[in-house]
């Protein structure tokens, strides 16, 4: 079977430090080139990690007939560019989250990798993780019923790479947003693929306490279902919290960071479910789809969704009321 060929864009530590190594033990895809704008910098990784060419420019990279797909890291407001110059250049897009900062951009993308054929994923790593796929299971398969009603919390010490000058994270002209654009794209991720709820209304509360961008977010949310919800975000919390409950017509289910996976049903024992198996890493479970022997783990759509609520929030924010979903 023939193997994948890797070109990643970028010298950025998540590419190097967690998703190259992952690419790494597949057997079935390879990593041929990587590049950065400063073509030494791209020249020490590839000695390093054993990557036979390196670029300075994601140009030359993307022309590479050798290359099938592309892993983007690059800060968020280069998803925009690169995702969409990577399609039509005839490659597979695994892109880093935020697939999108907004619904126009995430829509943009999903046309061109379509009209051209390519798959475009996005690297939800909770996808291929068990806690996570037995839950959405489980919630598909009714053992709550309906769900009504959602409570979600992420609360991280992470303030200083918001501070103006810290990062790209810190401005919002690269990022898109702060906490809630950065950490919250997961947690929102997590909570509608879970469940399967659409967002049609939210009203948000943001504070950025003397940062350009938002590190405190409290959000109020009305499904298409009549359910509603509450979401809550700091990265001003001396602790790692992350709790994610969902009560429905039959019972509740919670889960989070520290927490296994916990089912209640009305008038029964608490259960404590078993993970699933069958998950894969992003970068195994693109391989797989590239070659036809998977679905996408995280597909396209889930970064629409995701761009859709963020947007929505965003623009509630600045309005000071419910914004529409869409």
């Amino acid at each position: 079977m023939k193997k994948i060929r890797w070109g990643i864009l970028s010298s950025a530590k998540i590419g190097t430090e967690k998703v190259i190594p992952a690419m790494k033990q597949s057997g079935t895809g390879e990593i041929q080139a990587l590049a950065s704008r400063s073509h030494e910098t791209a020249k020490k990784i590839c000695g390093e990690l054993g990557i036979p060419k390196s670029y300075g420019s994601y140009e030359e990279l993307l022309a590479d007939p050798e290359i099938d797909a592309v892993y983007n890291p690059l800060p968020n407001h280069l998803h925009v560019p690169w995702t969409i110059e990577a399609a039509r250049s005839g490659k597979h897009v695994l892109c880093e989250k935020p697939m999108a900062t907004t619904t126009s951009d995430a829509r943009a993308f999903i046309k061109t990798a379509e009209e051209n054929g390519k798959i475009l994923a996005v690297a939800y790593q909770r996808h291929g993780e068990g806690k996570f796929i037995r839950a959405r299971e489980m919630i598909r398969n009714g053992v709550i019923g309906d769900v009504r009603m959602v409570h979600v919390i992420i609360a991280q010490d992470c303030l200083s790479i918001f501070q103006p000058g810290a990062s790209w994270r810190a401005d919002p002209a690269l990022s898109g947003g702060g906490h809630f654009m950065d950490t919250g794209s997961h947690i929102n991720d997590i909570l509608l693929w879970t469940t399967g709820l659409e967002p049609k209304q939210v009203h948000a509360f943001i504070s950025q306490e003397g940062t350009l961008v938002d590190v405190n977010t409290s959000i109020s949310v009305e499904f298409t279902n009549g359910a509603v919800g509450s979401l809550s975000y700091t990265s001003q919390s001396p602790e790692w919290r992350e709790e994610f409950t969902f009560y429905g017509s039959e019972g509740v289910m919670r889960f989070g960071a520290a927490e296994p996976l916990m089912v209640h049903r009305n008038g029964e024992d608490i259960i404590l479910p078993r993970a699933a198996l069958g998950g894969k890493s992003p970068a195994q479970n693109f391989i797989d789809a590239i070659q036809g022997h998977a679905a996408v783990q995280a597909p396209p759509i889930c970064g629409l969704r995701v761009a859709q609520l963020t947007e929505a929030a965003y623009a509630s924010e600045k309005s000071g009321k419910s914004e529409p979903v869409g």
